[in-house]
């Protein structure tokens, strides 16, 4: 695959190893990041700062000299970051469209299909129950109407590595509900591989969940990787027999194997 010169909304978890592997590539990569920290320093990305809750960001000077030139923009940005997600991401849209970006890919959540107990693939209805999950939604249908030519939405499971996993948040609670729910979960390392094969392959509109083909029950998952990290196991209710969902794709385009 050739690697696009790219520009990357979120120098974040998913946003730095991205570049890295970007940049390792051949591409020429810019990003944006609210603040800078001691790890920025001597990144080979023209790397820059701002608030995107701010009134007039979209008019800052880096956009035409760091971002113009970059045929792919990829958004990373959970809703969390922002006042008001849909209208930052507008924004953005309205800029990438002002100069002439061809392909866009952005980083959703499987969150979208909610929490209820069924089988969902990408022909699945949306079901939306958080307000996270609501503006996702939003932002899914701000970049299906823009006329970009190349979308990928790349709705991603549960992230997790070795250095930031949710076992760590697990641990600090008791009677865990859900013991018996199936995981949809994604290492890090294939939801990064996911996202460079979308940047690299442009392929009109495609929308696609990035999920590991397999779904143990929830406790099972956490004791394997309590086990693996060295880590006390969580503390699960096993007599809740609550149910939830299982995600899968219905396409091929994009191998993702459990690690």
């Amino acid at each position: 695959m050739n690697a696009p010169d790219a520009a990357i909304l979120g120098m974040g978890y998913l946003g730095r190893p991205l570049a890295e592997k970007l940049f390792e590539q051949g591409s020429r990569v810019a990003a944006l990041k609210r603040r800078l920290t001691s790890d920025d320093i001597n990144l080979p990305v023209a790397l820059d700062t701002a608030d995107l809750n701010r009134v007039g960001v979209f008019q800052e000077a880096f956009w035409q000299q760091h971002w113009a030139d970059k045929p792919v923009w990829i958004c990373l940005l959970p809703p969390s970051a922002l006042n008001d997600y849909p209208a930052v991401i507008g924004g953005w849209l309205a800029l990438a469209q002002q100069f002439g970006v061809q392909h866009i890919v952005y980083a959703g959540s499987i969150s979208v299909y909610g929490d209820g107990e069924r089988v969902c693939d990408e022909h699945s209805p949306p079901q939306p129950a958080t307000a996270g999950a609501v503006n996702i939604m939003a932002a899914e249908q701000l970049l299906l109407q823009s006329g970009v030519p190349h979308i990928d939405i790349l709705r991603l499971g549960g992230l997790y590595c070795a250095q930031r996993h949710p076992l760590t948040s697990l641990l600090k609670r008791s009677s865990i509900a859900g013991a018996h729910r199936p995981v949809n979960m994604l290492h890090r390392g294939w939801a990064v591989a996911a996202l460079y094969q979308a940047a690299c392959t442009p392929g009109g509109i495609r929308v696609r969940n990035i999920v590991e083909p397999q779904h143990p029950p929830k406790h099972q998952f956490y004791r394997a990787e309590a086990a693996k990290l060295g880590l006390p196991e969580a503390a699960f209710d096993m007599a809740d027999r609550s149910g939830g969902k299982t995600v899968t794709t219905a396409f091929d385009d994009f191998t993702i194997q459990a690690v």
